[in-house]
């Protein structure tokens, strides 16, 4: 697709020229359909399966799609058609068949999980609905069509033209959300059998049905069964309500509801283990709202909603662009016993001032009122540049062995890399000397937004390397080519144990691109040290732009693979609808160097394949193979293979481009593309490697993924 989808990934503030340029696309080459997300998870026999948001922004329709991918006989991955549709399959439910539930804050209510119906409503919620979402004759009381506006958000399309919006289908667009899948125990931690509890939970969730959570610009999000795609519940946030008329206007223009982040974790709550999920409405409200999907079917009983958390609770809460991560913290010891609770951690969303990362505990009653140091904890950055935005990343969560948080590396959009300190217990608060570990500038010392999630790995010879890209692609000035800055990707070297003086870029490794194969990949091209503490370099960075486009940014963060980091950047369309392109990297994450045809990071090395698509999502690693198997029963050692591992990046097209494989050599065991396993093992022989040769190579990057 062209450069009609940089400017749909860019709509949130500037939604008419999206608008505009879907309408002149959809007259060339048919239905305008753009792609801001998808995602691979493990459904079914294939070899993964792509889950694909689209949408008719000129509509205001979405879809959401199941692909599966599978190999040839040569071994390339190839796209099959979709197995379903579920914006499709959802036009043709009846209205009155569908689970929908919304949230009843108020301390006194009976149950905080209600139905969307309009007797369960209570007479506030009723009153929103009631009133004209555009005042009649400078009057806006009840007009008596709030029943109707409840049936017509269900789904009931019988009033459309005779009062109510027209619409083309019933499943909303999702412009930012991006889905999200809870497989049956996929999502669980390998905490092996230290909690009889959490195993007993796990099993309980080998048994569920999986499913895939979308949130769309319906006012809902949305669970679907991901065998079938019918959907299983929709879900109205509470902080919505005010807004929830428009989408009945005939006069409407397109905003945000349910368009933030999802995001989904296990967490202990009351001693029970739970699958929940953390959501965000992104442009469209202010606040996050969490569920219990560890079983669909608690919904119907009055359960399901754990709280809404909004400005009403907290004034620095924004909107939260970014997703949260579910944490586990040490909360007090009592008789030599530690206690712990699961926290929602996030950074508290711009648009707010002052930029914070929050806690929400996950335990907390529906009923309960929020309270500051009790159930929520709000952690401050000191004040930064006038004139420039505010707001934090998605945090990186660096654990013990058992889980519990240490440490949260998260940047801000004036390019401010933060680590906060969770080795004590409560109350957490930012210490009044916090300062930056690192500071992101180009070459003019122009400050680069760090909007993505870090990445953290374990260095060799201790501490971590913290790694992120820069650049955002927004709104209207981000694509303004006038107002184009070098963009870069970083890894930062941090030892909490040890802290140092913030490094600057000086103190940083560069790694240099140049174009090769007619600028169709770059080199890399840099010398080979150990990276640490002491006198040696505290990093490495590539800038884009030097022989690969200028306005070159990474604005979809990146994946942790056997030792190498893959990301994604995007190059903007220099006009509203030509072409846009973008990059997809492979490097070692110690060296900051490319990987050869063997796995071994060299100088001179190829990377960045050109995508010639819209790529707004982080790469997905998918085993490729296992060969080499020596060791094992007889010699006293343990077996050992090696993994190779394809790196794929999903464009807007639906094409599925391969990028140089990787290889590690791994301890046995089970290997699934979800996760980085062994990671203990490998760390501790880099930490070997690397003490053994101070001064020669970089050793291969090992380590688990942040979460």
């Amino acid at each position: 697709m062209g450069g009609c989808v940089a400017d749909a990934a860019a709509q949130a503030s500037d939604e008419q020229v999206a608008v505009g340029c879907a309408a002149r696309y959809r007259t060339v080459r048919g239905p305008a359909v753009t792609v801001p997300a998808a995602r691979l998870a493990p459904v079914g026999a294939e070899e993964a399966t792509v889950f694909r948001a689209a949408y008719v922004l000129a509509r205001g329709s979405g879809t959401l799609t199941r692909t599966p991918l599978v190999r040839n006989a040569a071994g390339a991955l190839r796209q099959m058609p979709p197995l379903w549709d579920a914006g499709m399959l959802l036009a043709d439910r009846p209205a009155a068949a569908r689970n929908i539930y919304t949230f009843d804050g108020d301390p006194a209510a009976r149950r905080a999980t209600i139905p969307f119906l309009w007797d369960a409503l209570s007479p506030g919620r009723q009153a929103e609905l009631d009133r004209p979402p555009v005042p009649v004759d400078g009057e806006d009381g009840p007009d008596g069509l709030g029943s109707a506006r409840l049936e017509y958000l269900r789904g009931d399309r019988t009033l459309e033209g005779h009062g109510l919006r027209v619409r083309s289908g019933v499943l909303g667009d999702a412009v930012h959300s991006t889905p999200v899948f809870v497989g049956a125990g996929a999502n669980a931690p390998a905490r092996g059998s230290a909690d009889p509890a959490y195993a007993a939970f796990h099993q309980r969730t080998l048994r569920r049905a999986p499913a895939v959570y979308l949130g769309a610009n319906d006012g809902m999000l949305h669970a679907f069964d991901a065998r079938s795609g019918a959907e299983l519940f929709a879900y109205v946030p509470d902080m919505l309500f005010g807004a929830l008329k428009e989408l009945t206007s005939p006069a409407y223009t397109h905003r945000a509801y349910v368009d933030g982040p999802l995001a989904v974790g296990e967490a202990n709550l009351g001693g029970a283990w739970r699958t929940v999920l953390v959501g965000s409405p992104g442009a469209g409200a202010r606040g996050l709202f969490a569920l219990d999907v560890t079983d669909p079917s608690y919904f119907e009983g009055g359960l399901g909603v754990l709280w809404e958390f909004t400005p009403r609770d907290d004034a620095a809460i924004g909107n939260v662009m970014t997703p949260a991560q579910v944490a586990r913290l040490q909360v007090r010891s009592r008789n030599g016993v530690r206690q712990y609770r699961h926290f929602a951690a996030t950074g508290n969303g711009e648009g707010a001032g002052r930029a914070a990362l929050l806690l929400l505990a996950l335990d907390k009653p529906p009923g309960q009122r929020w309270r500051l140091d009790t159930s929520y904890y709000r952690l401050d950055i000191p004040p930064g540049e006038a004139g420039l935005p505010a707001g934090l990343s998605a945090p990186a969560l660096v654990t013990d062995d058992d889980e519990t948080l240490r440490h949260v590396y998260a940047g801000d959009l004036q390019g401010n890399l933060w680590r906060f300190d969770f080795t004590r217990t409560p109350p957490w608060r930012a210490s009044p000397g916090l300062r930056p570990v690192f500071v992101a500038r180009d070459t003019n010392g122009v400050r680069q937004p760090i909007a993505q999630q870090p990445k953290v790995v374990h260095a060799a010879g201790g501490g971590y390397l913290v790694l992120f890209g820069t650049g955002m692609l927004r709104s209207r000035a981000d694509r303004d080519p006038a107002g184009f800055t070098p963009q870069s990707f970083y890894a930062i070297h941090d030892d909490p144990a040890h802290p140092a003086t913030a490094a600057t870029r000086a103190d940083l490794l560069q790694r240099r691109l140049d174009a090769t194969d007619g600028g169709m990949g770059v080199t890399v091209s840099g010398t080979q040290q150990a990276i640490g503490g002491g006198t040696r370099p505290k990093g490495w960075y590539i800038d884009f732009g030097v022989g690969t486009g200028a306005g070159e940014r990474n604005i979809a963060g990146a994946t942790i693979v056997d030792g190498k980091v893959a990301f994604s950047t995007v190059v903007p369309g220099r006009t509203a609808c030509t072409e846009s392109y973008g990059r997809t990297y492979l490097l070692d994450a110690l060296s900051g160097l490319a990987p050869d045809s063997a796995g071994v990071a060299v100088s001179g090395a190829t990377t960045g394949a050109v995508v010639m698509d819209f790529v707004d999502g982080p790469p997905a690693a998918l085993p490729a193979a296992r060969v080499r198997g020596h060791g094992g029963r007889g010699n006293g050692t343990r077996i050992e293979v090696t993994r190779s591992a394809e790196v794929v990046a999903l464009g807007t097209s639906g094409g599925v481009p391969r990028v140089t494989s990787t290889q590690a050599t791994l301890p046995a065991g089970r290997l699934s593309w979800r996760e980085v396993v062994n990671w203990r093992q490998l760390h501790r022989a880099a930490a070997r490697r690397g003490d053994a040769d101070p001064s020669g190579g970089a050793p291969a990057a090992t380590g688990r993924e942040s979460q």
